[in-house]
C-alpha cells in the first residue's frame, strides 16, 4: 500500500531540536513531538494508553489558579513504543493508524465530530451575542422613551 506517512524522528533528535518550546521538560515530549516520533499513528492517546506510555499534564500556572496544562509523555516510553511500532510488536489497532483504510475513516469521523461541535458552539455564541444585543437595544429603547 502506497502511503504518504513520513519517516519517524528519533526521540533524541526531538529533545535536542533547537527552538523546542520552552515549557517542554527535557525528559518529556509534547503531543506534536509524539506525532513526529509515531508518524503512522493519528490517535496518539489510545496508542500511548495501550502501550503503557507514562504521561501527565504539564504544570500550568495562570492568574486564577492552575488549570490543567497540555499532556506530556515520557520520552523513554515514546522511544520504546516507536521501536515497537517499527518492529511490528506494538499494540496498534488498525483504526489508530494513518496508513489503513479503517484508520483514515476513523480519523475522518473523529475530525468531523469535532468540526460539528465547533460549528454548533459558534452558532450558540452567535445566538447569545444577538440575544444580549437585542436585550441591550430593548433596554436602551425603553429608557429613551421614559
Amino acid at each position: 500500500m502506497e502511503s504518504d506517512v513520513p519517516d519517524p524522528v528519533p526521540v533524541v533528535d526531538l529533545i535536542a531540536r533547537p527552538g523546542r518550546p520552552s515549557r517542554a521538560r527535557e525528559s518529556h515530549l509534547l503531543r506534536a513531538e509524539v506525532a513526529e516520533a509515531w508518524p503512522v499513528v493519528w490517535n496518539h492517546e489510545a496508542v500511548a494508553w495501550a502501550n503503557g506510555v507514562r504521561s501527565g499534564e504539564q504544570p500550568s500556572y495562570g492568574t486564577w489558579g492552575a488549570p490543567p496544562g497540555p499532556t506530556e509523555y515520557e520520552a523513554e516510553d515514546v522511544q520504546r513504543v516507536a521501536d515497537a511500532i517499527a518492529g511490528g510488536t506494538a499494540v496498534l489497532e488498525p483504526r489508530w493508524r494513518r496508513d489503513t483504510e479503517e484508520g483514515r475513516e476513523a480519523q475522518r469521523r473523529h475530525h468531523e465530530h469535532w468540526r460539528r461541535k465547533a460549528v454548533r458552539a459558534r452558532w450558540m455564541v452567535g445566538a447569545f451575542v444577538l440575544l444580549m444585543l437585542g436585550g441591550i437595544g430593548v433596554l436602551w429603547y425603553v429608557s429613551a422613551r421614559s
